[in-house]
């Protein structure tokens, strides 16, 4: 019987590229033995990692199930579903096009796609690459419609995105990260190769590099012996239905691919410089602004050295690539199961086999807490998006819930705190009493302006009960009013509680709404914000206020 904790790290000699080698162990390999063993489990899913160094592997492991059910082993060659990671691939097929001619970075988007709204006309191809495009997210907006993200429906996507009657901002003003600019790129692949994007990549990407055991969805290549994906309910591990699209998420790739693909970056075998300064090249705003993140690759700096590369989220599995081409070191972290950070074990990985090139930690200042001027940030904060930020004091700190996640903030000096763990870090700057600034990991800053207490008026919440249509997303909400609560359902599928914040905004979870009143002081309607969809509009249609 297959023990899901059965570990094997693999010694064997290797071909890698043009390389013959062993994956080297030391005391290294040993260090991060002792990082990996909480994520061992018996009969449980599990992660494939490796480790390369001047275009070897210096460590490689597996463990864990790929199929429970079959005790399928994980191997180093097992295909996972790697989320995010496929949208360099979709990039780096899109620089195919762009370098015969076929596609220039300046072109609008509606060119290829004529479906969408006039109001997209100025979102340019360069504006999908780098999240500059102001598109809304197609995942939340399935979300708000309450319906569980499909299966390759690009069809139904594509009819969702043509509904939008509105932007999260004008094209290239800002940025945020949105899975529809890469499922448009990868349909925009598709109309002018006259190929799948699945052909297309095999084609000019995977065969010529290799990578036997890698294919984006709906082609004709098929791959056997992936890796199934498992989220934690229920106290036990159950099997979870990734939201495949193509040119977004769709791809499913090996830490042995993944290595080979790596290699490309320094050997440019495939796509030769012209590609590799493409995808690494970062995008700018019409201000000339730049943006943190390149062509399907995010840059950023992990305890001040130089990194670019990508995670993958999907609800059963966690995904990560992170290489640092000063050192010419890349660790491949890929993992079946949702509870693994795995950005963070990655980058845990990473600092083994970088010591002595890394600073140190950010460190908390000495700074009472309970003394500074910090302990008047708690309360409600909102942001131009519509985003709410709810923070309170704890003994040493500040902790704070936003769209974006939990922090527990700590003094960095006597205007900032500071939260990091692993691959990420947060800093919120005090700009003054009733302005702060939140940074994630050296991105754009989110400003949020202090949001005053408004206490319920009576009868409010019943006022607020009914039903609210959508159009952009095609639905209808039910808001109920219960125990001094509000709560939203839609299909019957799930019920979401909110709280009060401030004057006629409620949050809950990722969501914030936002009411609004007509001249006559009725509610007119409410507006929707959460990351990644800034601003969602829902029409009153019961009028039984």
């Amino acid at each position: 019987m297959l023990q899901g904790g059965r570990y094997r790290r693999i010694r064997l000699p290797v071909v890698f590229l043009l390389v013959c080698g062993t994956a080297i162990a030391d005391d290294r390999s040993d260090a991060v033995d002792r990082l990996l063993a909480p994520f061992h489990a018996a009969n449980a899913p599990g992660c494939a990692v490796g480790v390369i160094q001047n275009g070897q592997f210096v460590y490689r492991a597996a463990f864990g199930a790929a199929d429970l059910d079959r005790e399928t082993p994980i191997t180093t060659a097992t295909p996972f579903h790697v989320a995010s990671i496929s949208k360099q691939f979709t990039a780096a097929a899109l620089f195919f096009l762009l370098d015969a001619g076929k596609v220039r970075l300046d072109d609008s988007v509606r060119r290829f796609v004529p479906e969408l709204p006039l109001l997209t006309e100025d979102i340019t191809v360069a504006d999908l690459l780098h999240h500059t495009s102001g598109l809304r997210d197609i995942l939340p907006l399935l979300e708000a419609a309450g319906q569980p993200p499909q299966i390759l429906d690009i069809a139904g996507d594509l009819k969702l995105l043509a509904a939008q009657s509105a932007l999260n901002f004008a094209p290239g003003t800002d940025y945020e990260y949105v899975n529809s600019d890469y499922l448009l790129l990868g349909l925009i692949v598709e109309r002018v190769s006259g190929m799948t994007l699945t052909d297309f990549a095999e084609k000019y990407l995977f065969r010529p590099l290799a990578m036997t055991h890698s294919a984006f969805p709906g082609g004709a290549t098929e791959l056997t012996g992936a890796a199934l994906d498992y989220s934690w309910r229920g106290g036990q591990f159950r099997h979870a239905i990734a939201p495949l699209v193509a040119g977004d998420g769709g791809l499913a790739s090996s830490v042995e691919d993944l290595a080979r693909w790596d290699d490309n970056f320094y050997s440019q075998h495939v796509g030769g410089k012209g590609m590799i300064d493409f995808l690494e090249e970062p995008g700018r705003l019409r201000s000339g602004m730049p943006v943190r993140y390149a062509a399907g690759l995010a840059l950023g700096r992990f305890r001040g050295l130089p990194a670019i590369g990508h995670d993958g989220v999907l609800p059963g599995s966690r995904s990560d690539v992170v290489r640092f081409p000063l050192q010419h070191l890349t660790v491949i972290c890929l993992c079946n199961r949702g509870d693994t950070d795995s950005s963070s074990v990655s980058r845990e990985i990473a600092a083994v086999y970088l010591q002595g090139k890394l600073k140190h930690r950010l460190q908390s200042a000495d700074v009472d807490y309970a003394t500074s001027g910090f302990p008047d940030l708690a309360g409600v904060w909102e942001s131009k998006q519509g985003w709410i930020l709810r923070a309170w004091n704890a003994v040493d700190g500040l902790s704070l819930s936003s769209p974006q996640g939990w922090y527990k903030m700590v003094p960095l000096n006597r205007h900032a705190l500071f939260a990091e763990a692993g691959g990420w870090r947060a800093i919120l700057s005090r700009l003054s009493p009733d302005r702060i600034e939140l940074e994630r990991n050296g991105g754009v800053p989110v400003i949020y302006d202090r949001l005053p207490y408004f206490p319920l008026r009576p009868g409010e919440l019943d006022s607020l009960a009914g039903e609210y249509h959508s159009a952009d997303a095609d639905a209808t909400w039910n808001i109920t009013a219960e125990k001094g609560r509000l709560f939203v359902s839609v299909n019957g599928d799930w019920r979401i509680p909110l709280d009060a914040v401030g004057q006629d905004r409620f949050a809950g979870g990722p969501w914030s709404l936002h009411f609004r009143y007509d001249a006559e002081g009725r509610v007119k309607g409410v507006e929707m914000h959460r990351s990644r969809l800034w601003d969602l509009w829902f029409d009153r249609v019961d009028w039984a206020n």
